[in-house]
């Protein structure tokens, strides 16, 4: 369903509307939108159509556009869920450029957001690009220092942090599309650990927009086919804020894929708890090597572990040793 928020006035002087479509649409704009943003890559085609194609329980795609003549100049997505949101898809048409198209979308989404009462949102782009620049602009700041990886509050970090994961019950799900929006909450959170979920690439905060639509995606197909009982990612859902406090991923490792596995656990401080019961959903395959990674300076997780039989080993494998990340790493086996 289509929109119209507001008329703009570029640097052009040319006029256009600004407006959101709603996902699931199948009308003829929305698939313009679709040749709009056909130039992504396969990941992010297959996340579109989902955004685009399916109803979901909590999670709701937003293309905010800017239209001329009935067609879709430039775009801006959000995902969303519980006010809390992914950022992206940041396009405009090349002979519109320089026009302040996106500029103008950007300003019209987070006045939209906004009055709607969002969270927080989350992006990734080139640190200190063109692109980077717009959105400190409009209020995003990088997770660290010198990170590409932004996000944007409507409070402060610590006050978000501290209300969507608060002390809760869960529920445990097999990680989907409908957690897609909120899994940066966690990924990008305040947190001792740097290791979160090592098979995805997500080693500090850094943003789970793009490292997890592989794994979705895989589990989508797994779903259709029947393959995976368990899936290969569980999450611990908080039943107050609506957004995963804790993860467990279990992929092939790269160099031994036929032998041995990789197990990730990572979590809110508090929800320790959570881990050993999701990977016990994920039921560890007993003929096949699982190893583990943890940050030597987190013991909760260490306990996790040694509760799930692992046993912490004397080196990390030659190809981690020198990888700046695993300074204060530690190799778990079982």
């Amino acid at each position: 369903m289509y929109g119209k928020l507001q008329d703009a006035t570029l640097k052009s002087g040319e006029r256009v509307e600004l407006g959101v479509l709603l996902g699931p649409d199948q009308s003829e704009l929305a698939q313009q939108v679709r040749t709009l943003l056909g130039h992504k890559g396969r990941i992010w085609i297959w996340q579109i159509e989902q955004s685009l194609g399916k109803q979901f329980k909590d999670a709701q795609s937003r293309f905010y556009i800017a239209v001329r003549n009935g067609q879709p100049l430039a775009n801006v997505m959000t995902v969303e869920a519980f006010g809390i949101g992914i950022f992206g898809h940041v396009y405009t048409r090349p002979e519109e450029r320089r026009k302040g198209l996106s500029d103008k979308l950007i300003g019209c989404l987070m006045g939209d957001f906004r009055t709607r009462g969002g969270k927080a949102l989350y992006l990734g782009t080139g640190f200190d690009s063109p692109a980077y620049r717009i959105y400190a602009r409009h209020g995003f700041k990088s997770i660290e220092p010198q990170s590409g990886d932004m996000t944007w509050f409507a409070q402060t970090q610590e006050a978000f942090e501290k209300q969507v994961f608060a002390t809760s019950a869960t529920r445990h799900e097999a990680l989907s599309f409908e957690h897609w929006p909120t899994l940066p909450a966690l990924a990008m959170m305040r947190h001792p650990a740097r290791v979160r979920v090592a098979t995805m690439g997500i080693l500090g905060p850094v943003s789970s927009e793009g490292l997890s639509l592989p794994v979705l995606m895989a589990m989508n197909q797994d779903a259709d086919n029947k393959k995976w009982e368990g899936g290969r990612a569980q999450v611990a859902v908080s039943d107050k804020s609506g957004a995963p406090a804790a993860i467990a991923c279990l992929m092939p490792e790269p160099h031994f894929p036929m032998q041995v596995d990789v197990l990730d656990v990572f979590c809110a401080l508090g929800f320790e708890g959570e881990l050993q019961p999701l990977v016990e959903r994920l039921r560890l395959a007993t003929e096949r090597t699982v190893i583990c990674y943890a940050d030597s300076f987190w013991p909760a997780k260490q306990e996790a572990l040694r509760a799930l039989r692992f046993n912490k080993a004397a080196l990390l494998p030659r190809y981690l040793r020198a990888h700046e990340q695993t300074q204060d790493v530690e190799l778990w086996i079982r």
